[in-house]
């Protein structure tokens, strides 16, 4: 996938360039600066155009987007339409033609986000035409925008920090079997405290959180019926930790195999820490009558059984009443002693060599190696047979055409 360089970045087009900063309300400054923030990053970190794309759609979700406040202005969505397309993402433009429901149709990945942005598009075109009627009936509805936008104005930097926060996909929540909603949640706190968000931000915010299937439930179900962030957490933790799922992840975790992870290329120093980490983030997703050290001890006790080296650890489990972190720790101390022991025994086998060939310990005058191939690797070996057979014919013994002379 191609991406965007630093040098092609700086010829493209500023976003909203032609604009007096001065004429904007603080809602519609506030994204005219979230997508130049956008532009400023993308000058150091290269990006494709469908991250481009992606990135922006987290930056302006559509109810930011489709506000009353940015509808009216002129010009917002054709130059954002504009601006993306020469970063390769390729909007296609809509049938209408209407330039604001480009966005609104190509922007958004997810289904429900695209619906609601049409609608929302549709309604305040619809609000418009009727606020026409008259001067003063116009007048009217752009102040009470402006007026809920100014209201807003404070969370527009605070909404793009989360959001570029949360713009990679691995960091949000999908309901995978292997996903720990609790995690997730502490992780958005800690950024919650770190923009010190308030209570209603981080209602506000928390579809940043979200992707996939765990994101069209929030959007179905949770959305607008939630009343606090709480109330929030709990609803998609009933549905992502329900008993159905409680069971998948105790049946998961009994049947979890340290051999499983290394068959995926992992060493077994590290496909150990990886098992402790797995069953350490799903045990508080089993049933309540699997909560326990106990049963961690048990996951992990089934995970590595089987292999020589796990044999002594796992002997002391009831002798012991090792805990979890007692037993992985001396799993992961008697797997180094076993690597080191068998780094050992390699070293041992190259400083010392079999012999290729065994030399016979006498040679008589002229006999020569039967059996035997004739280089010796050894050349103190070769040369003290070779001055013994010498020393040998130099006492009378024997010569160097003739045997041995028993006379």
């Amino acid at each position: 996938m191609a991406t965007v360089s630093a040098v092609t970045q700086a010829k493209r087009p500023t976003f909203m360039a032609g604009a007096d900063d001065s004429l904007l309300n603080e809602e519609q400054k506030g994204v005219v600066a979230s997508v130049r923030m956008l532009e400023a990053e993308m000058a150091t970190t290269p990006m494709s155009g469908e991250q481009v794309k992606a990135a922006v759609s987290e930056l302006l979700p559509p109810a930011v987007l489709f506000s009353p406040s940015l509808v009216a202005l002129p010009y917002l969505h054709r130059d954002l339409r504009n601006w993306l397309n020469a970063r390769g993402a390729n909007l296609e433009q809509h049938p209408s033609r209407r330039i604001k429901m480009t966005p609104a149709t190509a922007l958004y990945p997810e289904a429900e986000e695209r619906t609601v942005a049409t609608e929302m598009v549709s309604e305040v075109e619809a609000a418009g035409r009727r606020s026409r009627v008259t001067g003063t009936q116009q007048e009217s509805v752009l102040s009470t925008a402006t007026s809920a936008a100014a209201s807003r104005s404070s969370a527009d930097p605070a909404a793009h920090n989360v959001a570029m926060h949360f713009r990679d996909q691995a960091a949000k929540f999908s309901g995978d079997l292997g996903e720990s909603w609790n995690e997730y949640v502490a992780e958005y706190q800690q950024v919650a405290r770190d923009y010190e968000l308030t209570a209603s931000q981080k209602l506000q915010y928390m579809h940043n959180l979200l992707r996939g299937d765990a994101k069209r439930f929030f959007l179905d179900r949770v959305h607008g019926t939630a009343a606090t962030f709480a109330q929030a957490v709990d609803m998609v933790s009933a549905e992502y930790n329900s008993i159905v799922r409680q069971d998948r992840v105790k049946n998961y975790l009994s049947g979890l195999r340290l051999s499983s992870f290394v068959k995926d290329g992992t060493d077994v120093t590290a496909a150990l820490e990886k098992t402790y980490k797995t069953i350490s983030k799903l045990a508080p997703q089993v049933p309540r009558s699997h909560h326990g050290e106990s049963y961690k001890v048990e996951f992990l006790r089934n995970a590595v059984v089987g292999n020589s080296w796990a044999t002594e650890p796992l002997s002391r489990i009831a002798t012991h009443c090792l805990t979890f972190q007692q037993l992985y720790g001396e799993l992961e101390a008697a797997l180094h002693l076993h690597n080191e022991a068998c780094l050992a025994v390699k070293r041992d086998e190259i400083g010392h060599p079999a012999p290729k060939n065994k030399v016979p310990g006498v040679f008589y005058a002229s006999q020569g190696r039967y059996a035997c191939g004739n280089e010796v690797n050894d050349t103190g070996i070769f040369q003290a047979l070779v001055e013994g057979s010498e020393s040998f014919v130099k006492d009378g013994y024997g010569s160097t055409s003739d045997g041995p002379d028993f006379a």
